[in-house]
C-alpha cells in the first residue's frame, strides 16, 4: 500500500543518513585528542555590519558543531556555490580566531556573495531556511531535514485516505501552549474532524459526496533528523487590525527533549534516536519589526557550559541564566514578588527577567539528537 510505501522511504532515508553520518565523522576523524579540540572551541564571536544579528545568531549555532564546519569545509559532493565558498571562508577564519583568542571574525564576505542588505533586518529563522539550499550541500541539509505525514482518513469504515510525506526543516510551534512538549503534542496528537454536517466535510475524490474524516499530521522516530530546530512562532497577525505584534508570554522547554511519546508507533529500538540534548537557542528582543538577535549556545552538548554570543561579545554564563532570558514573560512566582523592587535589583539583574529584559523570549531552538552525538562531534 501507499503508506507502506510511505513508511519504507522514511525508514530507508533515516538509514542513509545514519550511514552517511559514520562515514563522515569516520573519515574526517584524525584523533581523539582532534575531536576533543574541535568540540570545545569556542567561538570569539561575530561583528554586526549594521543589521547582521539576525544571521550571526544562527552561524554560531551551526559553527559549534563540528560535523557541520566538517561538512562546511569538505562537502562530500564537493560543493561549488559562491555562498559555500563565502562561508567556508568565514569558518576558517572563525577557527582561527578561536584557537588564538584573537578578535571577532566579520562575515563581509558572506553579505557580499548572497546579496544580504547589511543595513536591513531580517529574520533569522527564515534567513537559515533560505541560506541551505543556496549552499547545495545535500549532506549539511541532511543533518537539518526530517519528514512528517500528513493525512486525512474517511471515518465511514471505507478505507479512505490520502497520506503525504512533508519534509521539513525546522518545526513552528504554537507559544499560546505552556510549553514545547505540550506544542509538540498538539501538532502530533488528536486530529481535527472534518465534519460533513458542518460544512467542511472531506471530498475524497472530485465529483464525490462529502464525507466526515479525521485530518491530522504523524511524525515517527525514522523521520526525525539529526539537528531538530524548533521555530516559536512569536509574532502573529491580526486579521482584524491588518498588523502583526510579538508574543511574549512564558513558554519553556527542556534541557533534554524525549520524543518518543511525540511519535507515531516507537518501536524499542528506535526509542534511543528520539532523544534530544539542547544545543543553542537564538534570543528575539524587542517588538515586531525591530529589536535584536542573539543566541545560547553549548560548545559540547555533553557537558553543561553556555556561552551568550552577541555579535562580538562572547560571555560564559549558567543554563540557569540562559532560561531566565529565553522562557519570556514572568518567571514562576512573580506575582508574589514586592512590585516595587530595590534600584539595586533593577540595575544588577535581581529583576524577575533575564539579561535581555523583559522584551527578550526564545525564538528558534536547536536540539541535537543523543544517538547521533559522535558523529557530530567527535569528527
Amino acid at each position: 500500500t501507499s503508506r507502506e510505501d510511505d513508511n519504507k522511504t522514511t525508514t530507508m532515508k533515516a538509514l542513509c543518513r545514519k550511514i552517511l553520518l559514520l562515514s563522515l565523522s569516520t573519515s574526517s576523524s584524525a584523533s581523539a585528542a582532534a575531536a576533543h579540540d574541535a568540540s570545545s572551541l569556542v567561538s570569539s564571536g561575530l561583528r554586526n555590519l549594521g543589521n547582521t544579528c539576525y544571521m550571526n545568531a544562527q552561524l554560531e549555532c551551526a559553527f559549534h558543531i563540528p560535523l557541520v564546519r566538517d561538512i562546511v569545509r569538505n562537502p562530500p559532493k564537493g560543493g561549488k556555490s559562491q555562498g559555500l565558498k563565502a562561508l567556508q571562508t568565514l569558518f576558517s577564519d572563525m577557527e582561527v580566531s578561536a584557537a588564538r583568542h584573537k578578535t571577532a571574525s566579520a562575515p563581509i564576505g558572506l553579505c557580499r556573495s548572497l546579496g544580504i542588505p547589511v543595513m536591513e533586518q531580517q529574520d533569522s529563522q527564515e534567513f537559515w531556511k533560505l541560506l541551505l539550499p543556496v549552499l547545495k550541500v545535500p549532506a549539511l541539509t541532511d543533518l537539518y531535514q526530517g519528514a512528517y505525514e500528513d493525512y486525512i482518513s474517511a471515518v465511514d469504515g471505507s478505507a479512505r485516505e490520502r497520506r503525504r510525506e512533508e519534509p521539513f526543516l525546522d518545526l513552528s510551534l504554537e507559544v499560546t501552549r505552556p510549553c514545547a512538549l505540550d506544542a509538540l503534542s498538539e501538532m502530533f496528537g488528536t486530529p481535527e474532524l472534518l465534519s460533513e454536517a458542518e460544512g467542511n466535510g472531506w471530498r475524497p475524490e472530485k465529483g464525490a459526496d462529502k464525507v466526515d474524516a479525521l485530518k491530522g499530521s504523524l511524525l515517527r522516530a525514522q523521520g526525525l533528523p539529526s539537528l531538530l530546530q524548533l521555530h516559536l512562532k512569536r509574532f502573529q497577525y491580526d486579521w482584524q487590525h491588518d498588523s502583526t505584534s510579538k508574543l511574549n508570554t512564558r513558554f519553556s522547554f527542556p534541557a533534554e527533549l524525549d520524543m518518543t511519546d511525540i511519535c507515531s508507533g516507537t518501536k524499542k529500538w528506535e526509542e534511543e534516536s528520539a532523544v534530544y540534548d539542547l544545543q543553542s537557542i537564538v534570543i528575539h528582543v524587542g517588538q515586531y519589526g525591530s529589536g535584536h538577535y542573539y543566541s545560547y549556545v553549548r560548545p559540547d552538548v555533553r557537558n553543561d557550559l553556555w556561552y551568550r554570543f552577541d555579535d562580538d561579545r562572547v560571555t560564559e554564563v549558567s543554563f540557569k541564566e540562559v532560561v531566565k532570558d529565553a522562557y519570556g514573560g514572568k518567571t514562576v512566582g512573580e506575582e508574589k514578588q514586592k512590585v516595587k523592587q530595590s534600584m539595586f535589583k533593577r540595575l544588577f539583574g535581581g529583576g524577575s527577567y533575564g539579561w535581555g529584559g523583559s522584551q527578550s523570549s526564545a525564538y528558534m531552538l536547536q536540539y541535537v539528537k543523543r544517538s547521533d552525538v559522535k558523529a557530530l562531534y567527535d569528527s
